[in-house]
């Protein structure tokens, strides 16, 4: 009687499908939203990277359009530069911005340098360049953002990612900007 009656219970199992669509959503549900996720942070971080970008690039771009700044000016470039990070906070950048004088094929002297909650560069101190960017006794704008980035969702993995965004460009209206 005993096997018998387990030999219908397993029949009777094996007949009964109703409830595998339930079992196989509880087992694929967690994978699927990992993913899901997974992808909306992954796509998010590309974007502040980008925006990192685009906003250091229009950083240098508006100060190599001067040929005279005062710190007023360069106040209000910083904030105009920082909101191409929207909708990212603007809390988690720092921007530096600096004027440069090429004293070698891959090295340059900093001329001046200001910031917006950040470490500006020390004058007279050198920073490195890529080779050949411009000739000896020529000035350069360099840019740099480095913005904290925190994912909406962590996983308990994946903490702060720093991206920092670094750009040199060629003063347009003088050789050098002036710093009044």
């Amino acid at each position: 009687m005993t096997r018998s009656w387990l030999l219908r219970c397993t029949q009777a199992i094996r007949r009964c499908t109703s409830g595998t669509v339930m079992v196989e959503f509880a087992v694929l549900f967690p994978v699927l939203l990992t993913m899901y996720l997974g992808s909306f942070t992954l796509s998010d971080a590309i974007s502040c990277n980008r925006k990192v970008t685009v906003a250091t690039r229009a950083l240098t771009d508006l100060t190599s359009r001067y040929s005279i700044l005062a710190d007023s000016d360069l106040t209000n470039i910083m904030n105009a530069s920082i909101q191409v990070l929207a909708p990212y906070s603007a809390d988690n950048a720092d921007i530096v911005i600096s004027e440069v004088k090429v004293t070698d094929e891959d090295k340059a002297k900093v001329v001046w340098s200001r910031t917006r909650s950040g470490t500006a560069l020390t004058v007279n101190s050198t920073i490195n360049i890529p080779d050949h960017l411009a000739a000896n006794d020529t000035y350069l704008v360099v840019g740099t953002i480095t913005y904290t980035y925190t994912p909406a969702v962590t996983f308990g993995i994946a903490g702060p990612i720093t991206f920092t965004d670094t750009i040199l460009m060629s003063p347009r209206l003088a050789d050098q900007i002036t710093i009044t």
